[in-house]
């Protein structure tokens, strides 16, 4: 039996997308940024429904724009998808989901089937909030005591079908993906945030709303309450993107959407603290992936496409340079406008009369009002990471025969570029940044190397003298996650030092003295309980202190850490699983049975509730059972170390020799240094016959563990 380690880092500064190209200096000059009284601090949020009673106008176009329907409750009156009309399958796990519908609202069920087609597991989740306007795809979530979780199926809304969300296919993460800050704030104005969760909040609004583009409108508000706005000036309670330079206005639009393989927020800010008028490159850095810093092909990154255009470029020098606006009205809704409206704007600049004699050569043969300019000079690029989806590709040109719209990079490249020249300068903050943004990559593509590389740049930074709090705590989270407790540990006291109330590296410091062994339990208790009393809902940490307790031999106090985690999150496959590991330790087997039930309905395929409930059965003597559940385990979980040593445990208990052999061979190459896996191998073999094998076995028992009694007796018998 195996007690469950869960390392909860969460790292609040990270949040990938995909890439993004070179940030363009349009040349038009940065100006003095007006005096706007809303860019204090203390300036306090209002929300829509107070703008609305003087902007009535305006806040009724904005309704009908993507923006204020990037996030919604899914009901009758807005539900467009064709519900039960397509399974979606995992064909790695043979997990299958569907959509239905039932008086109480909209569910993803998630089901498994046994070799005879039956149903031996179902989940389901209500499908309460969609993200996404719609016009490509809408992703589903579901919240449970304010945590946000996204579910596995979308509908992609262009070709009118279900498949798994975007990275579902690479990464199922069934129903236990919860929506970080990160994202979260590109899809609604301003929730409230549980401080140090990322992911659970008190309240959440309704889509993209005024402030985010204006500022906090209060100051405003109180002011125009008085007295009538100034005559010939600006309003200077409340920010006009008018008013701003040309590259600010861009930065407005791109705090969504310019993203990139890698964006961290600067130290010191938050995923809702940036304000219009800003720097963008101040609130955060973002680093792609080498294919597309060459090739400048991004997802979530328009601006930065226009800005490659000839049409962006020449009119910077007129009054009425080209940008978002130009053609997105934030205050008009245009998507069932149809292709006319665009190409009105084109016309604006480009009459039509002195189009008609350019001969374009191509299915388009002469340019009149009609033409579609759109479809032609932008046209749609297909995108890996969002299936059946096409995006418009906003670099306005010429398309020739060879000049064909490319598919979206992936990102997936193990070089980075930094977009910003900020972080492009070589001096200790960009190589700090630089060094993050490789963690940050290996760490969410699984790509150890590059997380040495960010380690090795970091060290770079740190001997010059440049400390910064979050570099040091990724790095030693860089070394944690490589195994090295020991050497993760004086950066993450350094981090602990200087931000000593963060959570998540209070919680990673006691995992590093935990794995070390290097300090005495009273001090990693009590940066576990400081942790918790920062932030109790963080259940994660919640379940390590158990598992600490549990291994401290303080099971009641482990039992109710668990009972804990599994009252107030009830989805935590780990509130209930520890529960039933805690329980069989303690010979409590009907609890044990029960909480393991319970894990094994939430989650099919873990291999630790599954060969646990093996031994359940085992110990209260329903053999057949246990052997049962446990082959049902190998299938499910192949590579699990401990239901394939317990499987062949129990076939040697059997005397199904061969059956043993073959499965404790696979329990060794999953777990090669395992004394006992090994000495248990040389017992079938011994038994089998095959003595060569079985001394083979034994010696590697013995070389992992010279105390190894039964290969030792294996050995001896087999010289006798």
């Amino acid at each position: 039996m195996r007690s469950l380690l869960v390392l909860s880092v969460f790292i609040a500064s990270l949040g990938a997308a995909v890439g993004c190209s070179t940030n363009a200096d349009s040349g038009t000059g940065e100006g003095a940024v007006p005096a706007f009284l809303n860019l204090d601090p203390t300036a306090a949020y209002v929300g829509d429904a107070v703008c609305a009673d003087c902007h009535e106008v305006q806040y009724q176009g904005f309704q009908d724009h993507g923006m204020a329907q990037s996030m919604f409750r899914l009901t009758s009156e807005v539900a467009v998808e064709s519900f039960g009309s397509e399974v979606v399958v995992d064909s790695t796990t043979g997990l299958h989901y569907a959509t239905v519908v039932s008086d109480s609202g909209y569910y993803q069920i998630e089901y498994l089937l046994d070799g005879n087609g039956n149903r031996v597991h179902e989940l389901a989740r209500h499908m309460e909030w969609v993200v996404g306007s719609g016009t490509s795809a809408r992703t589903y979530l579901v919240e449970e005591n304010g945590w946000f979780y996204e579910l596995p199926v979308t509908w992609y809304t262009q070709q009118g079908r279900w498949d798994f969300s975007p990275g579902y296919r690479v990464a199922n993460k069934r129903f236990d993906r919860k929506i970080a800050d990160r994202c979260m704030t590109c899809h609604n104005s301003y929730p409230d945030p549980v401080e140090q969760t990322s992911g659970k909040y008190d309240s959440m609004p309704s889509g993209i709303g005024c402030e985010r583009c204006h500022g906090p409108g209060a100051p405003h508000v109180e002011a125009r309450l008085v007295s009538d706005p100034p005559e010939g000036s600006p309003d200077l309670t409340i920010i006009n993107p008018a008013h701003l330079s040309l590259e600010r206005r861009l930065d407005v639009c791109q705090q969504c959407h310019l993203n990139g393989t890698v964006s961290i927020l600067r130290e010191g800010r938050n995923a809702y603290d940036f304000r219009p008028s800003e720097h963008l490159q101040d609130w955060v850095a973002i680093f792609n992936g080498q294919e597309e810093a060459e090739e400048g092909i991004s997802v979530i990154s328009h601006a930065d496409r226009m800005m490659r255009s000839e049409c962006f470029i020449e009119s910077l020098d007129t009054g009425r340079p080209l940008e978002c606006t130009t053609c997105h009205d934030p205050h008009e809704g245009f998507r069932a406008e149809g292709d006319s409206y665009f190409n009105a704007t084109c016309l604006s600049c480009h009459a039509s009369t002195s189009l008609d004699a350019i001969d374009a050569g191509g299915p388009m043969p002469v340019h009149t009002a009609q033409a579609n300019c759109v479809e032609c000079h932008m046209p749609k690029a297909d995108l890996r990471e969002a299936p059946h989806s096409a995006f418009t590709d906003h670099f306005i040109r010429v398309i020739g025969k060879e000049d064909v719209a490319r598919p979206e990079a992936a990102g997936d490249h193990d070089v980075l570029v930094a977009h910003f020249e900020r972080d492009r300068r070589g001096d200790s903050e960009s190589r700090l940044y630089e060094g993050m943004a490789y963690i940050i990559r290996g760490e969410q593509g699984g790509i150890p190397e590059l997380m040495d590389r960010g380690i090795s740049l970091l060290d770079n930074v740190f001997a010059d003298g440049f400390v910064q709090s979050e570099a040091r705590y990724l790095h030693g989270y860089a070394h944690l996650m490589r195994g090295r407790a020991s050497t993760a540990i004086p950066s993450l006291e350094e981090a602990v030092r200087l931000e000593p109330d963060k959570v998540e590296r209070l919680n990673a410091l006691a995992q590093a003295y935990e794995q070390a062994g290097v300090r005495d339990t009273g001090a990693i208790e009590r940066l576990y309980k400081q942790a918790l009393r920062l932030q109790p809902a963080m259940s994660d940490i919640r379940i390590n202190y158990g598992r600490f307790l549990q291994a401290s031999g303080r099971l009641t106090e482990a039992k109710e850490a668990y009972e804990e985690v599994a009252k107030t999150e009830p989805w935590n496959l780990n509130g209930w699983y520890n529960q039933g590991t805690l329980a069989l330790q303690e010979g409590r087997l009907d609890d044990a049975q029960r909480h393991l039930l319970r894990a094994l309905s939430l989650d099919p395929l873990h291999g630790g509730t599954l060969s646990n409930l093996g031994l359940v059965m085992l110990q209260t003597g329903r053999i057949q059972q246990a052997r049962d559940i446990l082959e049902t385990a190998s299938r499910r979980s192949p590579d699990h170390p401990d239901v394939l040593e317990n499987l062949g445990s129990l076939y040697l208990n059997l005397e199904l020799d061969e059956e043993a052999a073959g499965m404790l061979e696979r329990a060794s190459r999953v777990n090669p240094n395992s004394a006992g896996i090994q000495a248990k191998l040389a017992l079938a073999w011994f038994r089998l016959e095959a003595y060569a094998k079985a001394a083979s076995a034994a010696r590697v028992a013995i070389g992992l563990d010279p105390e190894q009694a039964l290969a030792q007796q294996i050995l001896s018998a087999i010289q006798d």
